[in-house]
């Protein structure tokens, strides 16, 4: 308020004095001061918001790191399962290991579990929608978040699609040529027992495994179970080049 009552008075007195030059020079100047006064204003809103915004990129990049450790985890869970099941198509088509395993137990190896692709996105999506990439101040850095929650993961959602259709119909194949009861898939008080004895459950079961159509199945399934497994190594790999590159941008800015 002081200033602009100094420079309303200058003005006055240069009016006063009959010095319209001087007045008009001073008052051009004066406009050339409140513009200059403007950009810089401007300029400090700006830098305050691309600051508010670059802290808030890097929560969420520190957020990011979180979902890809938990990534990782879940992908060591789908790793030994396909492990597991790989180990287990192997066994099925090696009959001589059954000598002293039940017939339940056989059951159980059939290669007929499936997983889901199971990401955590949440960071991602908050960076995605708000258009922060762009903060992110790393070409590369961007392409690979791109690349690991989008382009890859489309890939690895139609990987597991095709493995669940086959699974589907591997599990039809097992449910209608095998002539045996089932095994309880959750124990529960007091289960039946089976009309059949242990020997006819377990005569039947590798009676169907080691029919032709029977280990065609499981070399198929040990082909697919191989592939997710690939896959599913490849995308930790990913995930965990994903957390170093990111926590080397964070720590050079």
């Amino acid at each position: 308020m002081k200033m602009i009552k100094l420079f309303r008075n200058i003005r006055k007195k240069l009016l006063s004095e009959g010095k319209t030059n001087n007045y008009l020079k001073y008052a051009i100047g004066e406009i050339i001061l409140v513009v200059i006064g403007i950009l810089i204003a401007l300029q400090i809103n700006n830098w305050n918001q691309n600051r508010i915004e670059n802290n808030r990129a890097r929560k969420l990049l520190k957020n990011m790191v979180e979902d890809l450790a938990t990534d990782t985890l879940m992908l060591n869970r789908s790793i030994a399962n396909y492990e597991f099941q790989s180990n287990n198509c192997v066994k099925l088509l090696n009959d001589s290991l059954f000598v002293d395993t039940k017939a339940d137990s056989i059951f159980f190896m059939l290669p007929l579990n499936q997983m889901g692709l199971l990401l955590t996105t949440q960071a991602f999506d908050k960076i995605n929608n708000a258009s922060l990439t762009s903060l992110l101040g790393s070409s590369e850095l961007d392409q690979s978040i791109s690349e690991y929650y989008i382009t890859t993961a489309e890939y690895a959602e139609k990987q597991f699609t095709w493995e669940e259709q086959r699974t589907n119909k591997d599990e039809d194949f097992w449910l209608n040529a095998l002539e045996m009861e089932f095994p309880q898939f959750f124990k529960v008080k007091n289960n039946p027992n089976y009309i059949q004895s242990e020997p006819e459950r377990k005569q039947e079961l590798l009676r169907v495994i080691s029919s032709t159509e029977g280990r065609q199945r499981i070399r198929y399934a040990l082909d697919r179970k191989q592939i997710m497994l690939n896959t599913m190594k490849t995308r930790k790999e990913t995930a965990i080049d994903l957390i170093s590159q990111i926590k080397k941008h964070l720590s050079n800015e």
